[in-house]
């Protein structure tokens, strides 16, 4: 049984009429007459009733037709997804990102790109920056976003930059130091930090240090957390103090940012992907990710 069998049938059982089946068909009646005879013989069933002047399905038709459109659907569908996948249009994508820093961009650019390609299947899945390069290499995900400093010399990787993280001072609303409007950072000297565990993002604590010690300040790390939203929590409870992405303020409204002297650099955030994954899907979401980037900047 083929499926040009299965689509001659569904045309006739629609019509009612072989002259009118052929038609739609665009080919001539004899060989369509014989090729729905032939699936008869095959199901070993009658299809049609043809004791009257008008073509009827029989009971066993009528069941058949449902399967059969099924099975063309199924083809069709099968054969559109095969396509879209060739041309970058279809499959399943995985996203690594660590809140709350990824939400604040992610879902907006998946939902434009699910638009445009709604056969496409995105998945999202929360990680530290050290997990999701590991996740990467076992191909668990397929895209990450971490610091630039936590992927640079991997030559496993290919990375590109999307935006530049703004870093500032979050306080306990009622420290000593949120009176003022800039802090220098000579004045953190004592202060207890909350700072990123280091087997999360080893680069990136290491980065912290680095900042700290380049201005003079040997920093005192009273608690480490994996997640910026649980230094934020820690900040607001007055455990210490915090170098954090301005763009998280909005997710405690109990800690006070403020900018620091001398400035804090800027933390490139990298889009990330296994270095030989080129084309498809993937290719075609970086595309639209970079693209909002852009498109806020």
């Amino acid at each position: 049984m083929e499926l040009r069998h299965l689509r001659y049938f569904i045309a006739a059982a629609e019509e009612l009429n072989i002259t009118k089946a052929a038609a739609r068909l665009r080919v001539s009646q004899p060989p369509l007459s014989r090729q729905i005879r032939d699936l008869e013989e095959e199901v070993g069933a009658a299809l049609f009733d043809r004791s009257q002047k008008k073509l009827r399905l029989t009971l066993a038709g009528k069941y058949f037709l449902e399967e059969a459109k099924t099975i063309v659907s199924q083809s069709d569908r099968a054969a559109k997804i095969a396509k879209a996948t060739a041309m970058g249009q279809a499959g399943q994508i995985r996203i690594a990102f660590l809140s709350p820093l990824g939400g604040l961009f992610l879902p907006q650019a998946i939902r434009a790109f699910r638009r445009k390609f709604p056969m496409v299947e995105v998945d999202l899945v929360e990680m530290v920056p050290r997990r999701q390069l590991e996740a990467l290499l076992d191909h668990e995900v397929d895209l990450a976003f971490v610091a630039n400093v936590e992927v640079e010399g991997r030559s496993e990787f290919a990375f590109e930059t999307v935006m530049d993280v703004e870093l500032r001072l979050a306080l306990p609303p009622d420290h000593r130091l949120a009176k003022l409007r800039r802090v220098p950072f000579s004045k953190l000297a004592g202060e207890p930090f909350i700072t990123v565990t280091r087997s999360a993002a080893p680069a990136t604590h290491a980065l912290f240090l680095s900042v700290c010690r380049s201005f003079g300040v040997e920093p005192y790390v009273a608690k480490q957390a994996e997640r910026a939203q649980s230094i934020l929590d820690l900040v607001a409870a007055g455990v210490g103090v915090a170098i954090l992405p301005a763009h998280i303020k909005r997710y405690q409204a109990n800690v006070i940012w403020r900018r620091v002297t001398p400035d804090l650099p800027r933390v490139p955030l990298c889009m990330v992907w296994r270095k030989n994954d080129v084309g498809g899907a993937l290719e075609t979401l970086r595309g639209a990710i970079l693209r909002h980037f852009k498109n806020l900047s």
